[in-house]
């Protein structure tokens, strides 16, 4: 987002807010300010923190909250939570309409920006074919699902003896009941699949996406889908559930699809979740999809090609910089 108004001409002061343990990228430190004397905020945090950070800001300026959510709408017992700013922008489609349907202030889509090479970058590919998906425990696996995409790879290719592999980027304390042991299992039987358990820099994190072929996202649900986007933007074939925020930008031109039935959530699967809804992937869509690139991995060239194009004019720092000087006009 700062790179976005950089480009854009609109300048910023930026207020760092503490993730312990979490700060892994340092490129924004010298640019941190105790204060600032703009007469717009944009706060950009998740949903749930949105009573607290408004509960920081200055009232002698414009409010706006750019927050992240990952279900369709919103707890009632949130209502109280959006009283505190004065509009809201939202990086997705689903997010926008999930905020729009929760209170009444303006809602302006104003998409994720998203950094992009100069031109797409032409896949190679060298077997064995390389899969990958990253999670953090910290933001629910079961909403992450990296075990479809694990079911999916091994339902793809049985019999052990394809040219494929799997990547399993993992990070965050495991609070969901030995499922990273479960993960460290299943590598320890099947050694076409690769678990990596740690918090890495931001040139590691790309140096993981630049290594593979096909990015799998079968999450139940996204608000935005950074892996994706930063997939397509580095011009990997994309094999993702068909919900949530990446429908903005996965779909049959630029990427794979995957199919789902609509699952209605408990109170205990997710924060904020009781009454709610997200998709469950099938698994057999996406193992034939992966089976599809497998056979013939060139097809993946031409929606490459689109998702390149399509994130150029949506979320590059340019199109987004653009947008937001025009709103604050």
């Amino acid at each position: 987002m700062v790179a976005a108004l950089d480009v854009g001409g609109i300048s910023a002061g930026l207020i760092n807010a503490p993730l312990p343990g979490r700060m892994s990228e340092p490129a924004m430190a010298e640019r941190l300010a105790a204060s600032s004397q703009h007469r717009t905020a944009l706060t950009i945090c998740g949903a749930n923190d949105l009573g607290m950070f408004a509960s920081r800001t200055c009232r002698h300026q414009a409010n706006i909250a750019y927050p992240y959510w990952e279900l369709p709408t919103f707890p009632a017992a949130w209502k109280g939570l959006f009283d505190g700013f004065d509009a809201y922008w939202a990086p997705t489609t689903f997010i926008q309409n999930a905020l729009a349907s929760a209170q009444p202030k303006a809602v302006t889509l104003v998409p994720q920006p998203i950094y992009l090479p100069d031109e797409p970058r032409p896949q190679v590919f060298r077997a064995p074919l390389k899969f990958y998906t990253f999670f953090d425990f910290d933001s629910y696996a079961s909403r992450k699902n990296p075990f479809g995409a694990i079911n999916a790879f091994r339902t793809a290719f049985p019999t052990g003896r394809e040219d494929a592999l799997l990547r399993v980027k993992a990070r965050g304390k495991d609070s969901e009941a030995g499922r990273l042991t479960e993960l460290l299992a299943i590598a320890r039987q099947d050694p076409r699949i690769e678990i990596i358990d740690k918090t890495l820099t931001r040139d590691a994190m790309s140096a993981l996406m630049d290594e593979c072929n096909v990015f799998v996202s079968l999450h139940r649900s996204e608000g935005f889908g950074l892996g994706c986007a930063e997939a397509l933007a580095r011009g990997k074939a994309v094999v993702a559930t068909d919900f949530g925020g990446t429908r903005d930008f996965i779909n049959e031109q630029t990427a794979y699809p995957v199919g789902f039935t609509k699952v209605t959530l408990k109170a205990h699967d997710y924060l904020g979740a009781e009454g709610n809804y997200w998709a469950e992937p099938s698994i057999e869509h996406a193992a034939s999809l992966m089976r599809r690139i497998y056979d013939d991995p060139s097809q993946t060239a031409d929606r490459a090609l689109a998702g390149f194009a399509h994130l150029k004019t949506h979320n590059s720092f340019e199109s987004v910089g653009r947008r937001i000087k025009e709103y604050l006009a």
